[in-house]
């Protein structure tokens, strides 16, 4: 969602054309993954077995689904020099932003009861998806909007926010262990680097700590999701909660 100005001439230029296509891969990897379980329920055939819907669920899922829609018309305005309907379909993210945060925890600790998490890991283990994530790419949605007047880091921020949030759809995917979803995302930061550093000679600054704090939550997650102090806080969050 770079906020650059003009038409450029000659059409898209190289950078807008990737950003665009990067922003057209995580709208398709995030109607595959929920596929089966949301966007065609009942008619795809599901990747294991999925609990019934909820209100909360369905709330959830127009949200966030409303987000990656938006992140697609941004970026395609961008491209298309439409700078003018970007900054004013801006202030419609900011609301979705305030709704997503709460949303994405208050169903991260519901769906421990429902069950939601993939054949082999636990719910209380699986919680750690949302509990972890929504923190990281809500931070850094709230950084790429505060810093929306320096295109190159906002838009950076923002293409790192929504890879970081591919991971749950990923982690539904028919992977031999669901594992492999979960850290999948991280190949998808390898096109901002070497973009990087073919047009600029260097890593922009928020490519790169962007970039360490998502590796970071995904490596440290699995390390703790399955100890007893961390199952002993969902349960108690989850209480509260619901």
């Amino acid at each position: 969602m770079a906020t650059m100005a003009g038409r450029p001439r000659g059409g898209m230029t190289a950078e807008r054309r990737f950003f665009t296509i990067m922003a057209g891969i995580i709208l398709a990897s995030t109607f595959i993954g929920f596929m089966p379980s949301y966007y065609l329920r009942g008619i795809a055939p599901p990747y294991f077995p999925f609990p019934p819907m909820t209100l909360l669920v369905h709330v959830h899922g127009l949200v966030f689904s409303a987000w990656v829609m938006l992140f697609m018309a941004q970026t395609t305005l961008v491209a298309a020099g439409r700078v003018d309907l970007h900054r004013r379909l801006g202030m419609f993210g900011m609301v979705l932003v305030a709704l997503m945060i709460p949303l994405g925890i208050w169903v991260g600790l519901a769906g421990v009861g429902r069950p939601t998490s993939p054949p082999g890991i636990d719910p209380l283990s699986w919680a750690a998806m949302p509990l972890m994530d929504v923190p990281v790419f809500g931070g850094l949605i709230i950084a790429a909007l505060i810093n929306r007047r320096d295109p190159q880091m906002h838009k950076r921020l923002m293409l790192i926010a929504m890879i970081d949030m591919l991971q749950p759809s990923m982690g539904r995917m028919p992977f031999p262990s669901p594992m492999i979803g979960t850290f999948l995302p991280m190949l998808f930061l390898l096109p901002l680097f070497v973009w990087d550093w073919k047009t600029r000679g260097r890593i922009h600054p928020a490519t790169l700590w962007g970039s360490l704090i998502v590796a970071a939550v995904m490596i440290v997650r699995p390390m703790i999701w399955t100890t007893q102090p961390w199952m002993d806080f969902v349960r108690w969050a989850s209480a509260v909660a619901i």
